[in-house]
């Protein structure tokens, strides 16, 4: 009971940062977004932002559940991030980056549609935007 307790609390504190994020991204404010990301992998994740996005997506997953140990849930909140992410870069004007970040977005979200108990639309919504952002 302590530990989904304390899952929910995070996946609360996660929401919090996420309307943060998008606040920024729409005021323009991309290196604070950008910095809150980092911080996020960092703190709440204990995640190394460089080193989760030098990843090669096809080692993603493994990385992330043998390595890291982290269970669905973490995905989830790696995937939003990377997808936040990734469209920060495409708005500051810096494809390479998006691109590199989009991808693995897409990678997780497509791994949670199959392997994820809980059926999100926005899955769906998030894919077709990963793949106009990265048709460009």
């Amino acid at each position: 009971m302590i530990r989904k307790d304390y899952i929910l609390r995070l996946v609360d504190e996660f929401g919090k940062f996420l309307a943060k994020i998008a606040g920024l991204r729409l005021e323009g404010d991309y290196d604070d977004a950008l910095k809150l990301i980092d911080d996020i992998y960092e703190g709440m994740l204990n995640a190394e932002p460089k080193v989760l996005k030098s990843i090669d997506t096809d080692k993603l997953i493994d990385f992330l559940q043998q390595e890291k140990k982290f269970n669905n849930q973490y995905l989830k909140m790696i995937a939003e991030l990377l997808f936040e992410e990734g469209h920060i870069y495409v708005e500051n004007g810096d494809p390479i980056s998006a691109r590199n970040v989009l991808e693995k977005s897409k990678v997780l979200i497509e791994y949670l549609m199959a392997n994820d108990t809980t059926f999100s639309f926005d899955w769906y919504d998030k894919l077709t935007a990963i793949e106009n952002a990265l048709a460009v």
